[in-house]
């Protein structure tokens, strides 16, 4: 009998709200130094499979609430062939809610939100280029910066950590305000800018403002928003920039599935300010909003509206229309982009040898149409945006900031001109 699972909290939220405009596939992806080999990953892929079976499902539709099962069929590796973040079409991937792709020396692997979080993906990732590793042939020991590729899939990397650490504390109430929002000519594609550059110099320069990396570049991102979109308007609104918080690092967790949580960091930008006072203001907001108690409230909060949503017994295409309807008119609206920091990668170092540079793609959405992911490994730090919008001012202007500045070297590069 197949196994089933229940959707995590945040699993239920991307199954409802996804669609064309918002495919919530996002993609990480390691640039090895020599050409990919497809048929070596083909042997890579299944023994990951293996060893990440919760990786390996596929939806069922149920009365109350959408599951995954098990997914018995195999799955392929492909030649990237479509835009990055395209929704996934589950006829062409037996059902999986995740491809793997490579192109040149590439190798990516796009996951559908709701079986996992950037943390989940990462180690999936990982796994994949350890096994591809070894099937060629090249000594990479096994080190404890893997997931424990020797020991029996565990309960504990499926499970739904929401649940397991929601409290009935009463919540504060507080309402979000909204953000400006970034408009601009719709594309039926995903245009991708990565900026590459080293992970030291930048560490280097946040430190100098005694803040982190994401805090410094969300407040680099605030400033060539407000240059380029807001500084001639009479009305300022707030920019906000949404940053995912890996709640593992918070509340002890082994689960490969979505644990992560979401903060808004941002401000009224005005004329007179400093980009030293917003990289003081987005340091501040970080510090007070990534605290264990400010988190807590936020799974205690999704815990409750998921409760109150089961508690009924409404059926799903009405519930899927309630939690749409209240994301794109309430979560949606609270920011002007999401900007991912999965961190610098830690990885055995016969296998970094290997490894020229990690990308880390956020999907856009509409209302969202540019979003921004950054991971480093080794010294190579690569800041990336996916863009469904034509107009690319507001990426110019934050790598234009970076590079004239603070002298920092980017080399950038896109999908645009393949």
């Amino acid at each position: 009998m197949d196994e089933w699972y229940k959707l995590d909290n945040a699993g239920k939220l991307f199954r409802a709200v996804s669609e064309q405009t918002n495919s919530s596939v996002f993609r990480i992806a390691v640039m090895m130094k020599k050409t990919v080999q497809p048929a070596i990953l083909q042997l890579a892929l299944d023994d990951a499979l293996k060893r990440l079976p919760m990786f390996a499902v596929k939806f069922r539709k149920g009365v109350f609430w959408d599951f995954l099962v098990d997914n018995n069929e195999k799955l392929f590796v492909h030649p990237e062939s479509e835009y990055p973040c395209a929704p996934i079409d589950p006829l062409e991937t037996n059902g999986f809610l995740l491809r793997v792709t490579y192109y040149k020396k590439r190798i990516a692997v796009e996951t559908f939100h709701s079986v996992t979080d950037g943390t989940g993906a990462l180690e999936f990732i990982k796994t994949l280029v350890y096994y591809y590793l070894s099937h060629l042939g090249e000594d990479v020991a096994y080190e404890g910066t893997l997931i424990d590729i020797h020991n029996q899939p565990s309960y504990y990397e499926r499970d739904d950590s929401y649940q397991n650490y929601g409290t009935d504390e009463k919540a504060e109430k507080f309402r979000e305000t909204t953000s400006y929002q970034i408009r601009g000519t719709s594309m039926d594609q995903t245009i991708v800018i990565h900026g590459k550059m080293s992970a030291s110099r930048v560490h280097q320069l946040a430190k100098e403002y005694g803040t982190t990396i994401t805090a410094f570049v969300t407040a680099i991102l605030i400033a060539a928003i407000y240059k380029e979109r807001l500084q001639y308007r009479a009305y300022k609104e707030e920019i906000k920039i949404a940053v995912p918080v890996n709640l593992r690092n918070f509340f002890p967790s082994n689960t490969l599935r979505n644990f992560f949580g979401v903060v808004n960091i941002g401000m009224s930008v005005t004329e007179k300010m400093t980009l030293e006072e917003i990289i003081g203001e987005t340091s501040k907001q970080l510090r007070e909003k990534v605290r264990k108690e400010s988190l807590q409230q936020s799974i205690n909060d999704q815990v409750k509206w998921q409760t109150r949503l089961t508690a009924r017994f409404i059926p799903l295409p009405i519930k899927y229309h309630a939690i749409r309807y209240g994301y794109r008119s309430f979560s949606e609206r609270t920011k002007a982009m999401t900007l991912t920091n999965m961190g610098k990668v830690r990885l055995p170092e016969a296998m970094e040898s290997h490894i020229a540079h990690m990308e880390m793609v956020m999907y856009p959405t509409k209302k969202s149409p540019i979003n921004g992911g950054m991971i480093a490994v080794g010294d190579e730090l690569v800041i990336t945006f996916a863009r469904m919008i034509q107009e690319a001012d507001i990426i110019r202007a934050f790598f234009r900031e970076l590079s004239k500045t603070y002298n920092l070297e980017i080399e950038v590069y896109s999908n645009d001109s393949r």
